[in-house]
């Protein structure tokens, strides 16, 4: 199973946009609305029924996506679409933060530094800016050695996954689709620096920094994993925490609200009434993109709330929330327990 487990994600969502992306969109004559998510808040963004998770990823990568939500009267008939979304969301984020980092230990490696010494008038910082059709044209140049740099970077990552013996095939796969895709974020010029200054000692010490990173980056992807699994945990809790106190004041009877977990026509009765009622549960992602204050840059939060804004934050509540067991659960068993 691929980080993106499916092309399209099969789900109504709100998502709210970056200025940037509210300029792009505007540029080229794409509808925007104002939309009222769940914290009352009123954002330019679009409603989408189905959305390619391609494109949601692109967006996220440029940058143009402040939130992401999902407002239904229940979320366990949606469990394997909210998996998948909570993953593509973690990993593209995770991708990010590779990219990023891969720069900035690029730009303070010692080839980096003796390049800016010898060359002061074309000196490579954080804020040079590349012509993309230069950029483009040092690429070709060299791409006929990229596969080999790029293996030569895999190599340590993925001989320690083939010598995992606690892993099984699907995960073996899960495993080495992740290094392949962290070595392909990074920025183009890394690629063309790494070929060309083969042979010379710098290059070995960044090839190893790289190696080093790309590992503990496979390590931390495991998150995304787990924050799909408390996700679950965390909606299916909110929402039979509210169905229960919506039964117990539909029928003012306290025995209705302890059988809504086990009684589908109970059920059922409950979801009609907040359909009618437009009484809904919401799942919020936000993103803290590039432009973000100092420390929030890149994070993701995520909230549960009901209609009345009773939020269940994630990052603060999720390990409490977990259900004994959850913690040796995995995805596959969600996938297989979901109706």
């Amino acid at each position: 199973m691929s980080p993106e487990r499916s092309p399209q994600i099969d789900l109504p969502l709100k998502i709210t946009l970056t200025p940037q992306g509210v300029e792009w969109f505007v540029r080229n004559r794409r509808k925007l609305s104002q939309l009222r998510m769940a914290d009352s808040r009123l954002e330019y963004g679009i409603t989408v029924s189905g959305f390619p998770a391609s494109a949601l990823q692109q967006m996220i990568n440029i940058d143009y996506i402040t939130a992401i939500e999902l407002a239904r009267t229940e979320f366990s008939s949606k469990r394997r679409e909210i998996i998948d979304l909570t993953k593509l969301i973690g990993f593209r984020l995770l991708y990010r933060k590779f990219e990023n980092e891969s720069y900035r230990r690029f730009l303070n490696s010692r080839l980096i530094k003796r390049w800016n010494r010898s060359n002061p008038t074309r000196v490579l910082d954080q804020d040079t800016v590349f012509n993309q059709a230069t950029l483009e044209s040092f690429l070709a140049a060299v791409a006929a050695d990229i596969p080999a740099v790029s293996r030569l970077l895999q190599q340590p990552a993925m001989a320690r996954v083939q010598a995992d013996a606690s892993l099984g095939p699907e995960e073996r796969r899960l495993r080495s689709f992740l290094i392949d895709a962290f070595v392909l974020s990074m920025h183009k010029i890394i690629w063309y620096v790494l070929v060309r200054s083969r042979g010379q000692p710098e290059n070995g010490e960044l090839v190893r920094e790289f190696q080093q990173l790309l590992g503990e980056y496979v390590e931390k992807a495991l998150i995304a994993e787990y924050l799909a699994l408390m996700v679950i945990e965390v909606t299916s809790h909110t929402e039979l925490s509210h169905y229960r106190q919506v039964a117990a004041r539909l029928y003012d009877n306290p025995k209705a609200a302890g059988a809504v977990a086990s009684n589908q026509r109970l059920r059922a009765a409950v979801q009609r009434q907040m359909e009618e009622e437009g009484d809904l549960l919401f799942l919020t992602y936000q993103l803290g993109g590039k432009g973000a204050s100092i420390g929030t840059e890149h994070r993701l939060r995520i909230t549960v709330a009901n209609q009345e804004r009773e939020y269940a934050r994630v990052r603060e509540q999720l390990e409490q929330k977990l259900e004994p067991g959850a913690r040796e659960k995995s995805l596959a068993d969600f996938y297989r327990q979901a109706p």
